[in-house]
């Protein structure tokens, strides 16, 4: 999948973003109700939020599903972004970048 962001992106980063696309892809394919989600750093949390000794993390910030989920099967499929996006930015660190602030939505051929 060639996006548009992906266009714009140096070489080294074109690498990343084709394989964080590729790892997004394998989350909506594993839970078909999955819509969409939104992740964001903790720079962008509200201003209220005490922010005190919380490392630069991502969070997600939005998730939608077609039909609404129990508690237990929302955990699970947040802790599976969680993990999907925590082992790419282990991987590269300059994943973080590409992930702060972005929307992820399925695709419908």
């Amino acid at each position: 999948m060639q996006t548009s962001q992906n266009l714009t992106l140096e070489p080294r980063l074109q690498q990343i973003e084709a394989d964080l696309m590729a790892r997004i892809e394998v989350v909506f394919r594993l839970h078909q109700n999955l819509v969409g989600f939104a992740l964001q750093d903790s720079a962008g949390l509200p201003d209220d939020m005490d922010r005190s000794g919380m490392a630069r993390e991502l969070f997600i910030t939005e998730i939608d599903f077609v039909v609404p989920v129990n508690d237990d099967k929302h955990d699970e499929i947040c802790n599976l972004i969680n993990i999907t996006i925590s082992d790419l930015i282990c991987e590269r660190a300059e994943a973080f970048e590409l992930l702060r602030d972005r929307t992820f939505a399925r695709t419908l051929h």
